[in-house]
């Protein structure tokens, strides 16, 4: 089985890289039978996506606003991810892929689902919130403790998804598709939460014929 990994822009020096975060493959080790593959943006990249079972669009730069008709106040964008986390939505949609969104992909989900952005919140960089859980299949207690590095968050939640979990000034931190095998939480579980992964690949991605 094979997920595919939205690769992400580094500057390093006067260069441009594109990566893959580490903790997200250390996050992976534990399953049997999953392999990775780490998604560029290229021309052809609806041919490499056919290759993959399912997907993780992990964090990174900001969205472009223009995607929800809002001027840009507040964004770092990068649009090189906007178009690849763009093409692998509509893929998984269209195909019923499992989709896992972290960070600024819960963002990208929403965004590229018809949803919009508070395009600067304040006091939830580098903090930890508490998080109410709602109906929630993956937790059985009623809060967590999330960690945070985002200044944005989900302002218009994009239709047929359900609220699983928000903070407790009500930003949306969890989300799950109605019907499709589709995920997002807007804090990295890839630091100190298996649970998400667990819930992803042992029922979203093992249940898919």
């Amino acid at each position: 089985m094979i997920i595919g990994i939205a690769s992400r822009t580094l500057m390093c020096s006067d260069s441009e890289r594109k990566i893959v975060n580490k903790t997200y493959l250390e996050a992976l080790k534990k399953y049997d039978n999953i392999s990775y593959l780490s998604l560029l943006p290229t021309n052809n990249i609806e041919d490499i996506l056919h290759c993959c079972d399912a997907f993780i669009l992990p964090g990174g730069r900001d969205i472009d606003p223009k995607y929800y008709d809002e001027a840009n106040t507040a964004s770092d964008v990068d649009e090189e991810s906007d178009s690849l986390d763009q093409s692998i939505i509509f893929h998984a949609i269209k195909f019923k892929k499992p989709l896992l969104g972290i960070c600024r992909g819960i963002q990208s989900i929403n965004v590229f689902m018809g949803g919009s952005l508070y395009q600067d919140i304040k006091n939830h960089a580098n903090h930890e919130h508490q998080v109410i859980l709602y109906n929630n299949p993956i937790y059985k207690n009623k809060f967590i403790t999330s960690n945070s590095f985002h200044h944005q968050s989900i302002k218009k939640l994009a239709d047929n998804f359900l609220i699983l979990g928000v903070t407790f000034d009500n930003q949306i931190e969890i989300i799950k598709h109605e019907s499709l095998p589709i995920l997002g939480v807007q804090f990295h579980p890839e630091l100190n939460d298996i649970k998400i992964f667990d819930y992803f690949i042992n029922t979203m991605i093992k249940k898919q014929p």
